[in-house]
């Protein structure tokens, strides 16, 4: 693990002298009287500033701790604090002393959103939150035509530049993290959207949507449970569910599955592959009132369309090229599916915040990770509405496309826009890798997704196609780059935020793995603060996320990869303040250390023990974000990845020419 934490320095007395006491005993007569009094006032003064400046205490510290993450109101029981030492030394240990951690540009604490119990009145703030999981269609299309942004000609509406400078307020520093893809190629139109083309394009979706009130199509939700949903047409995409299905059955996996394709794509009744999939309990299904557009290059609108045509009211939507490392079905049962039945990874991407698309939404911008739809799993009884909307603005692709990467954030917007909120993964989406690097370094090429408990569950190699040789059997995967969990107590300068608490808190009152959705990582501060409050852990994640920075690398004359980086994600007046608390910092513990050696070379002209080092700063751990907490986790360690590799391989598995 990357995450281990200082010990707490004490200065017991073992019933010997200590060096510092054999120097005072020089004042009693011996030689060097003024050389030593002069060193020892040296190294007592300078311990005692950097004490001052840092909070700090050697031994045991008394200094009581707030929660950051509930700035008005403490929630837990009682003051974290410990007693002082009551044991006798010759060292005369300063009192602990109470002074902000960092410096006295800290900056406040965010605050929650309104929803979960924020003070901002404000109609933007109200309108970017979720309405209550108990809430109606009616209600939730209501909210959304009366959020700012895109009602219209009506008196005080803000056109999209006003609205831009609310999307500011918390996407400021993401361009390190945007897809560049999408500002290349769709900027321009952005540029051509005001408030009245947003008022028409939203009334649009909420009148297509209030169209369907009262229909039976909104409680078609299916008869059977549970279920897994796949789409395939062609030959290719229909093998790799084939190997996705062998995969799961061998993990142990009972769930019955559907993979639908368009009427036209159906493979031949003698086609082998139809008994294959029979014995695999797999059923080949066409979808019903569609034809497959010759001129499109992908079919994305057919996720959508497969999940509500599915018979099954639980689905776990996989996309073909994401194979499950353990049986999934556990998933439904996790208390964030059963808290909000929709449950779906991360993206490498935060979407910039010039897209005409949070006017739209009547939303401003959310500092957060775009959706990754390659598995999905979804309770359609209470999220019909959603798969109904993605499915009208993914049929309208040549509109819509311009805010989305293909269907992945279609979902995403989606369910914002109708005031819901998702379930993620417990870790960050991490990059599954070769096991050596590549010509031009660290080759991810699989997306790792976690289940809500940040156990690795889903290994979606949507990049391997990339690798058009070289790989196989015993080179392909062996290593996952990934967040930590964020889980150990206390905290490394990589993994903590700012406000560490001394000690794991109390914070049962708190929803954390297991239980994780959106809002608890949205828009987070250097506190961990997000929209949602969340367990200390959660905090941790919430505030070291926020850095992650995938990038490409390679595809030239080497596989084209991924990897990440780690930058502050902070405003630049931050990063300045931090730079110079470092320098403050690093020329004060020289100067204690160079008094500590100085009283050493003291002691030992003079036959004398050495003084005791300093021990390391006690009080909180501070935030160091120069520091990556990115760790490398070799596949060995996970039962359900260290033989993945040799049973996909087994089942006939070739990694770029299935493409």
């Amino acid at each position: 693990m990357l995450e281990a934490g200082y010990h707490y320095g004490s200065n017991n007395n073992n019933g010997k002298g200590s060096g510092w006491a054999r120097v005072r005993a020089r004042l009693c007569g011996r030689t060097g009287l003024r050389r030593i009094l002069g060193l020892t006032l040296f190294l007592s003064l300078a311990l005692l500033v950097y004490a001052h400046d840092r909070g700090y205490a050697f031994g045991p510290s008394t200094t009581q701790y707030q929660d950051p993450s509930t700035p008005t109101t403490p929630t837990h029981d009682a003051p974290l604090q410990e007693e002082a030492s009551s044991e006798s030394s010759d060292f005369v240990q300063p009192k602990p002393l109470e002074f902000p951690p960092l410096s006295d540009e800290l900056p406040k604490p965010s605050d929650y959103s309104p929803f979960y119990g924020g003070p901002s009145k404000r109609a933007i703030d109200i309108a970017s939150d979720p309405l209550p999981v108990t809430a109606t269609l009616r209600q939730r299309l209501d909210a959304w035509r009366a959020s700012p942004g895109g009602r219209g000609e009506v008196e005080g509406e803000v056109e999209l530049g006003g609205f831009m400078q609310w999307n500011l307020e918390e996407c400021s520093t993401i361009k390190p993290q945007h897809g560049s893809y999408m500002l290349e190629t769709h900027s321009n139109a952005w540029m051509t959207f005001n408030r009245s083309s947003i008022h028409d394009l939203r009334e649009e979706l909420i009148q297509h949507m209030e169209a369907l009130i009262d229909t039976p199509t909104l409680n078609d939700y299916g008869e059977e449970g549970h279920g897994i949903v796949m789409v395939a047409g062609n030959a290719d995409t229909l093998q790799r569910a084939v190997w996705s299905i062998q995969v799961m059955r061998k993990r142990g996996t009972v769930l019955p599955v559907q993979i639908f394709h368009f009427p036209e794509e159906a493979p031949a009744e003698d086609d082998p592959i139809r008994e294959q999939l029979k014995e695999l309990n797999a059923e080949l299904t066409a979808v019903e009132g569609q034809t497959k557009d010759r001129n499109a290059r992908k079919s994305y609108h057919l996720k959508a369309i497969a999940m509500i045509q599915c018979k099954y009211r639980h689905v776990l939507y996989l996309d073909s090229d994401s194979i499950p490392a353990a049986d999934p079905q556990y998933m439904f049962e996790s208390p964030v599916y059963k808290r909000l039945g929709l449950f779906t990874a991360q993206d490498y991407w935060k979407t910039s915040a010039g897209s005409p698309v949070w006017a739209l939404m009547g939303i401003k911008c959310r500092n957060e990770w775009e959706m990754e739809a390659g598995q999905i799993f979804i309770d359609k009884k209470r999220n019909m509405d959603i798969l109904l909307l993605s499915k009208y603005m993914l049929e309208g692709h040549e509109r819509f496309y311009m805010f989305s990467d293909g269907d992945k954030d279609i979902f995403r917007w989606a369910t914002l826009s109708l005031r819901k909120r998702y379930g993620v993964p417990g870790r960050w989406v991490g990059g599954g890798a070769l096991p050596r690097d590549s010509a031009t370094g660290f080759c991810c090429h699989t997306m790792m997704q976690s289940d809500a408990w940040g156990a690795p569950l889903f290994v979606h190699y949507n990049l391997l196609k990339q690798i058009p040789s070289g790989v196989g059997l015993g080179f392909t995967w062996g290593q996952t780059k990934q967040m930590p969990l964020f889980d150990t107590f206390p905290a490394t300068p990589a993994t903590a935020r700012l406000g560490e608490p001394l000690e794991r808190p109390n914070d049962d009152d708190r929803r954390g793995l297991g239980d994780i959705d959106n809002d608890m990582l949205a828009d987070a501060d250097e506190y961990g603060i997000a929209r949602a409050p969340a367990k200390e852990m959660i905090m941790r994640r919430a505030a070291r996320e926020r850095g992650a920075k995938a990038r490409y690398h390679g595809g030239v004359v080497s596989a084209l990869c991924i990897d990440f980086d780690y930058v502050d994600a902070r405003e630049p007046a931050r990063h300045d303040a931090d730079e110079r608390r470092h320098t403050e910092e690093e020329q004060k513990m020289k100067q204690v250390m160079q008094g500590w050696e100085a009283a050493v070379a003291v002691a030992k002209e003079n036959g004398e023990d050495e003084p005791p080092k300093p021990p390391p700063p006690g009080g909180p751990v501070q935030p160091d974000w120069r520091q990556s907490p990115f760790e490398i986790v070799n596949w060995d360690k996970y039962d359900n990845l260290r033989d993945f590799e040799s049973i996909i391989y087994g089942l006939g598995f070739k990694a770029f020419s299935a493409w």
